[in-house]
């Protein structure tokens, strides 16, 4: 039976066999090791534990099964240390012990009892231990096969790791101090890293991949004593930089291994104190340009800085970078780029700066510079626009300013290297970068101050705010630019002169983005300016000028969304009626007026504009007389030309509120309070009533009649339908009671009882049904708010 298989490498289908009856041996071994240490036989535990350890001279078991066996020989070696330490405290010899170990006539099996043997020596201190441990660690050369030497080195360090004369301990003194322990491990470390390195050329070339995955899963039996070399408690800052690092950073050189050079350096980054790096980063560093050109020394520096960040967080979660640091990465950085600018990809050369740039982000808030220096390095390596791994790389150095939350407006703008990276990238990763970049805008809350800062600021968004937008569909772009427009929201400043420059900024740049943008963010900017025209008081631009701009700005939404449009003219004719500019407000209305003719053929949109206009005219109080009945007539014109006779019904009824506008009333200022004589005699007297300063806009009686009636004509023309809508009738008499109780002289409670009437006779001839009790319910309201108000009996 072939035990191999043709190439040389152990034979995979054979392996569960291969370590059932090795582990049967070692149990079998044991079983008679432990039985002559019950009997003090130290001969035989001798014997027998030699057997069991002869089975770890195979070359059959890969190295995750050759593991499970060493471990299970370890547990059986537990049970012969602690023989040992009986028999030394019943009076036998340490030195007895070690002698007889090293009567074992196989090399491996012999080492294995010596440092078993040794660690209790040493753990009796019944020898120095600085010669023990010496012995031990040259001894174990004698074996150089790279596994079976790989797993007796580990083993070597975890007897003797509680046995180190460290500083403290009670091994230290005659037994040594911290420098031999530092000298022990240091070279049980250089042979254990050898080895390992050269199980990389036992076997055939084809079996590369597979050998180097076999190392993968070994690599912890190296990191172990740089684990154990930052445990010692004698090991400072000063004895570190002098005596530790130098040894270590010399084997990960000299290795020249693209395996080993990497992990060795992670577990000095993650093993040893934040303090010691920060003392020795420069020889770290200059380490770190002297690696493999496999390796990635990105990720190393990555892992680096990101430890000194985090060891730099306070409690307050505020980081403060080491100082000095960034310079050292960066100084590192551009001496690889500089020395391996052939073997660096453009995708590596961004991860390295990208990964710079991340921890100058994040440890140096306040340091511009550092964020600065990372992109023009960035911007002059590229020269050309980028695609593939190259534009996700680039991408993601991009996000790491415009994302962060410690990066202000300011100080994001002040960056110009950003929007000229931005265009490097293919469009939807400007795009990505553009969103990430608006939400921090809008989340921070920041002020656009300036038109300086919009022309930067829109350079970066430029993807979101030009270009083809034909693929994006209407939810997609209405999310989109519903965010673009809120960055009309944050034009802000003390001078409104300030804020109205921003604006016609801001205008041109949205401009720019067709009509189906402008029809989202132009509105925006309108509403924006309106709300600067109620403050604006700037030598160089006053309301009128602003108002100007809202003017042109409703005209360019008008030919994208007249709807949206109209609503803007009239929001802004109220505006500038609030101001008493009566004749900019009729000009608001007047455009509006020609939207709805010219630009508002649906129906629905109809309706729905009138109410808003006949709205604006009854809250227009400062109207010019001539001009509002000129208007309110055009209106009740409008609604009885709609298309549907139920909206001219209802249309009409609420036109003719237009001719009984509520009146203004200015209360003048109220009299000094009286003097103290006459406190007591006037403390009764009720305050002094509002005394109208000037008359309103004129009333039509008439006029309110002829609506009503008209209203009421089409109503009953309705009637002839499939389904009468005699809820048109309730609301008709509901308006009738309003002007009742506005004090229109021609409507009298006889009308009032006419409707009720015609009301109820049509109520009662209704079919059951759901749009029956919708009527009875209004219905019922209505009378009781008659019955309340005592307008007519009822029965």
């Amino acid at each position: 039976m072939a035990l191999r298989q043709s190439n040389g490498a152990p034979s995979v289908e054979q392996q569960p066999r291969y370590l059932a009856e090795a582990s049967r041996r070692v149990q079998e071994q044991g079983f008679y090791a432990k039985k002559a240490c019950g009997a003090r036989d130290l001969p035989g535990a001798l014997r027998h534990s030699s057997d069991m350890l002869r089975e770890l001279r195979t070359s059959l078991l890969t190295p995750r099964n050759y593991y499970e066996l060493y471990m299970k020989v370890c547990d059986e070696l537990r049970h012969l240390d602690q023989f040992f330490q009986q028999l030394v405290a019943d009076g036998t010899p340490a030195a007895d012990i070690y002698e007889r170990a090293q009567a074992c006539g196989d090399v491996l099996p012999r080492l294995y009892l010596l440092i078993t043997a040794g660690a209790v020596y040493v753990k009796t201190m019944q020898a120095p231990a600085k010669d023990i441990l010496h012995d031990l660690v040259e001894m174990a050369k004698g074996v150089q096969h790279p596994m079976r030497g790989l797993f007796l080195r580990h083993y070597l360090a975890q007897a003797c790791k509680d046995a180190l004369p460290d500083t403290g301990s009670k091994y230290e003194g005659d037994g040594g101090d911290v420098s031999h322990a530092v000298d022990f491990i240091l070279r049980n470390f250089g042979e254990t890293n050898r080895l390992w390195v050269r199980m990389q050329n036992q076997g055939p070339a084809s079996q590369k991949k597979r050998r180097e995955e076999e190392r993968k899963q070994l690599k912890i039996l190296v990191g172990t004593n740089l684990v154990r070399l930052s445990q010692l408690e004698g090991v400072d800052e000063s004895r570190y930089a002098s005596d530790v690092l130098p040894p270590l950073l010399e084997q990960v050189v000299n290795c020249r291994d693209a395996i080993a050079q990497p992990y060795l350096l992670d577990c000095i980054i993650n093993v040893f104190p934040d303090e010691f790096h920060l003392a020795t980063l420069d020889s770290f560093l200059t380490c770190c340009t002297q690696l493999r050109d496999k390796v990635c020394v990105r990720s190393i520096l990555e892992a680096m800085m990101r430890r000194l960040a985090n060891g730099a967080r306070q409690e307050d979660s505020e980081v403060l970078g080491p100082p000095g640091a960034f310079d050292a990465f960066d100084a590192c950085a551009s001496r690889l780029v500089e020395e391996k600018k052939e073997a660096l990809k453009v995708a590596d050369l961004i991860q390295l700066r990208a990964a710079l740039l991340e921890f100058a982000v994040e440890c140096y808030p306040g340091e511009l510079e550092y964020v600065q220096r990372c992109l023009n390095q960035t911007s002059a390596a590229i020269t050309s626009d980028v695609v593939g791994d190259d534009a996700l790389e680039l991408e993601t150095l991009l996000l790491a300013p415009v994302s962060s939350q410690q990066m202000t407006l300011s100080a994001l703008l002040s960056l110009d290297d950003v929007a000229p990276l931005c265009r490097r990238l293919p469009l939807e990763q400007r795009k990505n970068v553009a969103r990430r970049a608006l939400r921090r805008v809008l989340d921070g809350d920041d002020a656009l101050d300036s038109p300086e800062s919009v022309v930067k600021l829109c350079a970066i968004l430029e993807p979101l705010l030009c270009g083809d937008d034909s693929s994006m569909t209407d939810e997609v772009l209405e999310k989109e630019q519903t965010s673009v427009a809120s960055l009309a929201h944050l034009c802000r400043s003390e001078s409104t002169d300030d804020v109205f420059r921003v604006l016609g900024t801001l205008r041109r740049a949205l401009g720019k983005g067709g009509s189906r943008r402008t029809a989202y963010t132009l509105p925006a900017l309108a509403y924006r300016g309106l709300a600067l025209a109620r403050v604006a008081k700037g030598p160089e631009f006053s309301a009128r000028k602003v108002f100007q701009f809202v003017h042109e700005t409703a005209t360019a939404l008008a030919g994208v969304a007249p709807a949206r449009a109209l609503r803007v003219f009239l929001a802004a004719a109220l505006e500038a009626d609030a101001q008493c500019l009566g004749a900019i407000s009729y000009e608001f209305v007047s455009q509006a007026f020609i939207l709805y003719e010219d630009e508002l053929p649906d129906s629905k949109a109809q309706v729905k504009a009138l109410r808003s206009m006949v709205g604006t005219l009854l809250a227009a109080e400062n109207c010019d007389a001539a001009d509002y009945d000129a208007l309110a007539a055009k209106a009740t014109q409008y609604a009885a030309k709609l298309f549907r006779k139920p909206d001219q019904c209802r249309m009409v009824a609420a036109c003719s509120h237009l001719f009984w506008p509520p009146q203004r009333v200015e209360a003048v200022e109220a009299p000094p309070p009286p003097a103290d004589d006459d406190a007591t005699a006037e403390e009764d007297a009720p305050p002094p009533a509002p005394t109208p300063k000037k008359e309103g806009r004129k009333r039509d009686p008439k006029r309110v009649l002829e609506c009503l009636q008209r209203s009421l004509k089409t109503a009953d023309a309705c009637m002839t339908s499939a389904q009468p809508p005699i809820s048109l009738f309730v609301e008709i008499l509901d308006h009738y009671l309003a002007h009742l109780e506005a004090g229109n002289p021609l409507i009298t409670p006889k009308y009032i009882a006419g409707l009720v009437a015609l009301i109820t006779e049509h109520v009662e001839t209704m079919e059951a049904g759901a749009a029956r009790d919708a009527v009875e319910r209004h219905y019922a309201n209505t009378r009781a708010l008659i019955k309340a108000r005592g307008v007519i009996e009822l029965d």
